[in-house]
């Protein structure tokens, strides 16, 4: 008897020091980051409260969520053709929405036919998906309507792939956040991706370790799913159902959070903390930007385009590339612009 509980007793400490281990791991506390840029770089001025989620249409407009640091949440846009990089606030209507509206994951869907822009916005506070028309000539967006399902549980971002569909990531199938952060420290794999079509919903991927950020190949044919905890990008193949087919992840060693694809390359741009451990810790956490080339084949290019020990950029989420210009978002802080002058 006592020899099986010795057995017992090994095995529980076995497991419980394995799991101490990679958690240590994928927090990653004694990462030093080593400076770099791709070329000048500035704060965008009028951004000090975040730009968690960067979204970038296929003219080179970028919007921007801003909010959980702020008490009424914001969206900003910005044109990346213009010689002159100047952001502007969207106005949001009706402007009440705002007094319950945290936005977080942002994704842009562009009416192929009548050239409309949707906006798709997670909205952190309740947990729900608002979705508004965008009027460029006043610089409107006009709320449609809020979605809400039992299967979109704890939704952190979106990718918008019609005028009334998406995929969207769940950080847990629970709806409290102290039981969403339970999950998420305990490396619980109960993250999951949600397909949502004109009020219906389905669970398309799940068993993942907090699914973050997520995106769309330019063909639609591939879906990019974001996991800190896992240091790297889910890649699944998009069936003709809309059903998601797991295919390889892609390891960059760094705890990624919002994922962004250029329309033209197929190249991801990733917004990362190179120390998870100090994101979730520090009032100056890291920053890193990910270029990730050929991310849809057997042999993709993972390259560090920047990176920061927090002094010039804290708390990297989220990163735009169009045309020479690279912009960098952050969950809680300033927002960066850079000139890029090296081979992209």
């Amino acid at each position: 008897m006592a020899k099986l509980v010795t057995i017992i007793a090994v095995v529980i400490l076995a497991v419980v020091g394995q799991h101490i281990c990679r958690f240590i791991l994928a927090l990653n506390p004694f990462h030093h980051t080593y400076n770099h840029s791709p070329g000048p770089c500035q704060h965008v001025p009028g951004i000090t409260t975040g730009s968690e989620d960067l979204a970038l249409t296929s003219t080179g407009r970028v919007f921007v969520s801003s909010g959980p640091d702020d008490r009424h949440g914001k969206l900003f846009t910005m044109d990346l053709n213009s010689p002159d990089v100047e952001i502007s606030q969207v106005s949001i209507q009706p402007e009440s929405l705002r007094d319950n509206f945290v936005p977080v994951g942002i994704s842009v869907y562009e009416d192929p036919a009548s050239k409309e822009i949707r906006l798709f916005v997670v909205n952190f506070k309740s947990f729900e998906i608002e979705t508004f028309r965008y009027d460029s000539s006043t610089n409107t967006a006009h709320h449609i309507k809020t979605i809400k399902h039992p299967l979109i549980t704890s939704p952190n971002d979106i990718v918008a792939t019609g005028p009334d569909s998406f995929y969207v990531t769940n950080m847990s199938f629970f709806s409290n956040l102290i039981f969403v952060a339970f999950s998420l420290l305990t490396f619980l794999p109960v993250s999951s991706v949600t397909y949502y079509n004109n009020g219906e919903a389905r669970t398309v991927a799940d068993g993942i370790k907090f699914a973050n950020g997520i995106n769309m190949s330019p063909d639609g044919q591939v879906i990019y799913v974001a996991s800190p905890l896992e240091r790297g990008i889910k890649v699944y193949h998009r069936r003709p159902d809309n059903s998601l087919e797991f295919k390889n992840d892609i390891m960059v060693y760094s705890a990624v959070d919002n994922v962004n694809v250029d329309p033209t390359s197929g190249s991801l741009w990733i917004g990362a903390h190179p120390s998870f451990w100090q994101a979730v810790g520090s009032k100056s956490p890291g920053s890193q930007v990910l270029q990730v080339k050929h991310a849809e084949s057997s042999n993709p290019v993972v390259t560090s385009i920047y990176a920061n020990n927090g002094k010039e950029l804290s708390g990297s989420s989220a990163a735009v590339y169009h045309n020479g210009h690279l912009l960098i978002g952050t969950v809680s802080n300033k927002m960066l612009h850079c000139k890029v002058n090296i081979p992209i």
